[in-house]
């Protein structure tokens, strides 16, 4: 019997097992291709598995995912790997508090990185103050734990060709073909600040950029483009066969909490590296909304974005907004960072939007994403462990309801202990009524809305639907074998 006609029978079966909204659709219709036939069996199979975590697991462990589209460097690799970069140059840590200095330094109490290797207490004491492991038991405050972890690390992060390299192999272990790091070059502060001091702030955009540049910035973006290619070029070698496949682009960062010109003159300096380097695909601004100057400048720093956008049309733009919820913020900060995002900040993605239906006008808002295709990253875990906000009260389903593009992100899963695995396993367990094939577009929405070329987007789309496809088949093929039962009360039997 050929196998489109065991498919088509075992379909029969599955539509008569199932109840609403087992599947998509009741109806089979016989023109389906056999590809079509796959996915509809492996939905009527993540159904029959939705509620088992388990199981769940070891289905998006093994499904093929196009990318990781929101992803912080700094907080992507765990601190397992970066107590072996850091042992690795000869740093040193503070036992008592987690702290690094460098191989040089002569702050009292400063022990060897490597000690921990032959020390269990200090290694698992430094895994807990890098992370969130276990921090319900060290503080109350989620949010305070994690951006307190970032500080610790410092000296380890101009080893960035070894991070990233970290990233690539973690995301070959879980079948992710495309990563998007949002990054800065570290150690250029002193040389930035040298040029900032030439320019004074007069609110002319055009006037302070040119200044800025003149002053030296220019040099220095051409020296970060310089060194990000070193640091690429570092990671390809550290990384392991699988690490050397994962294509790698990078997205500049420009910090929010800092006074006006501190800030314009990092949103210059992120414009114009990725305006030089061709491994740079996008800009952010990042850091907490709620802090004094990102909560009070908002409106000012979408202003000087829309400015840069005109100066530098071909550099996208992705954009942290609505990272906040009642309570952490005066009600009135709620009412329109991702409105201001989408229209004065010219976004195409947005990250988080946690606050959406907090904002005044938010539908119109929501109508304006799906019109112009501006997609939201979703970030689970990221948004459960800071702002507390998961299951019913995370909006995702509302975006799904306004037929907004969904992209699932890790944010920094190093420090979160998370993985984009476990960003689907959520997603279905928390969420209910997103379906299979909801998932499916999700996932293809991670290569759709790369900030890359369309060549190179077609290319990684070619190969991730080969492999979702192969996926699904192997899992349909599952239901042909007469190894296997049909009792869609649970997973899949052996007989």
């Amino acid at each position: 019997m050929k196998r489109n006609t065991i498919l088509l029978l075992v379909m029969l079966v599955i539509i008569a097992a199932c109840t609403p909204p087992c599947l998509a659709s009741n109806s089979l219709i016989l023109g389906y291709s056999e590809t079509d036939l796959d996915t509809k069996l492996v939905s009527g199979y993540f159904e029959s598995i939705r509620n088992n975590p388990n199981e769940l697991q070891a289905f998006f462990r093994a499904m093929p995912k196009g990318g990781d589209l929101h992803n912080h460097l700094s907080g992507a690799v765990y601190a397992e790997d970066m107590i072996d970069i850091s042992a690795r140059h000869g740093l040193l840590v503070d036992p008592a508090t987690g702290q690094l200095g460098d191989a040089n330094s002569t702050a009292p109490g400063l022990v060897p990185v490597s000690s921990a290797y032959s020390n269990a207490t200090l290694y698992s004491s430094i895994v807990d103050e890098w992370s969130m492991r276990d921090y319900p038991e060290n503080t109350g405050s989620g949010r305070e734990w994690f951006f307190g972890t970032f500080g610790l690390i410092g000296p380890a992060k101009v080893y960035q060709g070894e991070m990233i390299a970290a990233l690539r192999d973690r995301a070959a272990k879980e079948h992710v073909m495309y990563i998007e790091t949002m990054m800065h070059i570290p150690g250029r502060y002193p040389a930035v600040a040298q040029v900032e001091a030439n320019v004074s702030w007069n609110g002319n955009f055009s006037e302070m950029r040119e200044a800025l540049l003149d002053a030296g910035l220019k040099d220095i973006c051409r020296q970060n483009a310089d060194a990000l290619a070193a640091y690429d070029a570092r990671s390809w070698e550290f990384a392991g066969p699988g690490g050397k496949n994962i294509t790698m682009r990078y997205i500049y960062e420009a910090g929010r909490n800092y006074p006006k010109m501190d800030v314009y003159t990092d949103l210059v300096q992120a414009f114009e590296t990725a305006n030089q380097s061709p491994l740079v695909v996008g800009i952010n601004l990042v850091g907490e909304e709620d802090a004094y100057y990102s909560r009070t400048d908002y409106p000012l720093h979408m202003e000087m974005i829309a400015y840069l956008h005109s100066v530098y049309p071909g550099v996208p733009i992705a954009l942290h907004a609505g990272e906040q919820t009642i309570g952490l913020v005066p009600p009135e900060a709620l009412k329109f960072h991702v409105s201001d995002a989408v229209n004065t900040g010219k976004a195409s993605r947005i990250g988080h939007g946690v606050d959406i239906m907090f904002e005044e006008g938010a539908h119109a808002t929501l109508a304006e994403m799906r019109r112009l295709d501006i997609p939201i990253e979703i970030l689970l875990t990221s948004n459960e462990e800071i702002l507390h906000v998961s299951g019913p009260y995370h909006p995702v389903s509302v975006y799904l309801a306004y037929q907004v593009p969904v992209i699932i992100g890790t944010d920094d899963p190093g420090v979160e202990r998370t993985d984009l695995t476990e960003q689907y396993v959520e997603l279905a367990l928390q969420h209910p009524g997103v379906s299979y094939e909801q998932i499916r577009a999700i996932n293809t929405n991670s290569i759709r809305y790369a900030f890359l070329s369309e060549p190179e987007k077609g290319e990684l789309l070619g190969r991730f639907n080969g492999d979702l496809n192969r996926f699904e088949g192997t899992i349909a093929n599952r239901f042909t074998s007469p190894l296997y039962s049909f009792d869609l009360s649970g997973p899949l039997k052996v007989s």
